[in-house]
């Protein structure tokens, strides 16, 4: 976390100046209190008219100096935090999808929210509340000292005490806290998945469980958080105990030398008004040191996320698709269990129409998850244009293909924008992806038209509605390659048609389409179609030469056909 201290460096200096300031003005203010009460036990009203001044003057400045100094905290600690973020974000944003999808993305969450917020208190903002109270511990010793000698050695052979509570018990807190901090992630995690799956949890009549799981999870977290400030309360506590054991020895040694006459009461007012700004620096001291020891946990959690550099968009930049997309030999497992690839070797040529067909659970969706890079550990080759495809940068293979997915994601915006993406594309453009998704009739209903906005992840609308803007928003890229999976399920059987004549009449596209829908006249105007069974090509051919066959796809077109 040093790096978002040192980013802003200029403005951490220009703090630190500012709460050495505030914490000397508020060290002065114990000569103030001298001056008032010498001249109250002297009798003297001059005295005490000019001391009260001073004293206005004091608090003023004081004012002013603590003003400053949070309004420079408040500022540092948005740009530091800011920075942090987005450095975080960006990080997680650059994994690969694999990567991404190893981590319930309510982790994500939880990082960027609830364990930022930890680092702002216990990191940010304490570091620069301990420059305080040692900027206010050092001028009081000095004073102290100029004072009294002998109270200020035992003022500090007391003082050992509460330094010490932190390092007796700071790891004991830190690993309370970093348990907190993980349920706390988890916790995180369950609330997501509850209200992602709000309507399967209304329809399937089982709000009794989840209700009892979320209890289960909230009860959890709130102990561990229990735990960790129980622990912290008692270190805390007994730092107290030690600070007031501190004070009182203080202030029975001041009053003593009050008794003998070596001490005024304006004196000795001062000598207690600095000793609390050497107990409560102690105190707070120690209090701080427990904090930056228990967020060990979690600055390490964060730093693995900055330090991680598997995520570096390399590799070979490739603007074009000229020939041809080879799988060679594919092989690939989820698990060790049960392979979902076994062998496939396909051509795809540039230029070409190929449906992709078989039955649930045949690798369809998996061979074209390989090529677009969401898993790079199988065995075998896939090239594009002669180039394996995991030596292309992944920001230049999405330029080639385009992706349209069963599910779809929906950004809170119009319908215009969820087509874009915020891209830079003219109303041609625009209007002929429309049409070519088969969105016209519902851009007509609207009031808005494009200016439409659909709602959270699209709830203003129906899945085929979304389908179709999915749909929409992977033409308008126009990328040489299309890749649908199962894009068209939602939609019914006239509007599927429509699409898939749309695309299969665009000229010069090259696409990949899972489909169920096995529509003759479809099918007829395909190139090929490669037929898989139990993660292998079993066959590929144009419709009426598989038909002829008899074998595997004539015996899917009869069970599973128009």
């Amino acid at each position: 976390m040093k790096k978002y201290i040192l980013r802003f460096k200029g403005l951490f200096f220009i703090n630190i100046i500012s709460v050495i300031l505030a914490s000397l003005v508020s060290v002065s203010m114990a000569f103030v209190l001298q001056l008032i009460i010498d001249a109250g036990t002297a009798m003297d009203m001059k005295k005490l008219k000019i001391a009260a001044i001073i004293g206005f003057v004091f608090i003023l400045i004081e004012m002013l100096t603590d003003f400053t100094k949070r309004a420079l905290q408040a500022k540092f600690i948005k740009k530091a935090l800011t920075s942090l973020k987005n450095d975080i974000f960006h990080k997680i944003l650059n994994r690969n999808i694999k990567s991404f999808n190893q981590e319930n993305s309510a982790n994500y969450i939880s990082v960027l929210n609830n364990d930022i917020k930890i680092l702002e208190d216990d990191y940010f903002i304490n570091i620069l509340q301990s420059i305080y109270h040692i900027a206010a511990f050092i001028a009081s010793t000095i004073a102290l000292i100029l004072i009294n000698p002998i109270l200020t050695v035992a003022v500090f052979i007391v003082g050992v005490l509460p330094i010490l509570t932190p390092i007796v018990f700071g790891k004991k807190v830190s690993r309370k806290k970093t348990i907190y901090s993980d349920n706390l992630s988890k916790f995180t995690t369950k609330i997501k998945d509850m209200f992602s799956g709000f309507e399967v949890i209304k329809s399937f009549n089982i709000e009794k469980r989840a209700i009892n799981d979320y209890e289960k999870s909230n009860m959890k977290t709130e102990h561990s958080k229990y735990k960790f400030n129980l622990l912290s309360s008692f270190v805390y506590s007994l730092s107290v105990y030690f600070g007031g054991l501190m004070f009182i020895v203080a202030l029975s040694i001041s009053m003593y030398f009050v008794i003998k006459g070596t001490m005024s009461m304006g004196l000795m007012i001062a000598s207690i008004q600095l000793m609390n700004h050497i107990v409560n620096p102690l105190l707070i001291l120690s209090n701080s040191l427990t904090k930056l020891k228990s967020i060990k946990g979690i600055e390490k959690k964060i730093t693995n996320i900055l330090n991680d550099k598997s995520e570096a968009d390399t590799g070979i930049d490739t603007f074009e698709f000229k020939n041809d997309i080879r799988f060679d030999n594919i092989e690939f497992s989820y698990d060790e269990d049960r392979k979902i690839l076994n062998g496939v070797s396909l051509t795809i040529e540039k230029g070409q129409k190929y449906a992709i067909v078989g039955n649930s659970g045949s690798g369809k969706s998996t061979l074209l998850k390989l090529l677009l890079r969401y898993y790079e550990d199988y065995n075998g080759h896939i090239s594009i244009d002669g180039i394996d495809n995991r030596k292309i940068k992944v920001s230049s293979l999405y330029n080639l293909v385009s992706t349209i997915h069963q599910d779809v994601f929906m950004f809170d915006d119009t319908i215009k924008n969820n087509i874009t993406l915020y891209g830079n594309y003219s109303e041609d453009e625009i209007n002929n992806a429309i049409i070519h998704a088969g969105l016209e009739s519902l851009i007509n209903s609207l009031k808005e038209g494009v200016n439409n906005f659909v709602g959270e992840n699209g709830c203003n609308l129906s899945g085929g509605e979304k389908q179709r803007i999915a749909i929409a928003r992977a033409l308008i890229k126009q990328t040489p390659i299309l890749v649908l999976d199962e894009a068209t399920s939602s939609l019914d059987n006239e509007t599927a048609y429509n699409i898939e004549n749309s695309i299969l009449s665009i000229e010069g596209l090259t696409s990949l389409v899972i489909t169920h829908k096995l529509n003759e006249e479809i099918l007829n105007k395909y190139d090929g179609i490669i037929v898989l069974k139990d993660g292998k090509v079993v066959e590929v051919g144009e419709f009426d030469n598989l038909l002829d066959k008899k074998s595997y796809f004539y015996s899917l077109y009869n069970l599973c056909g128009i």
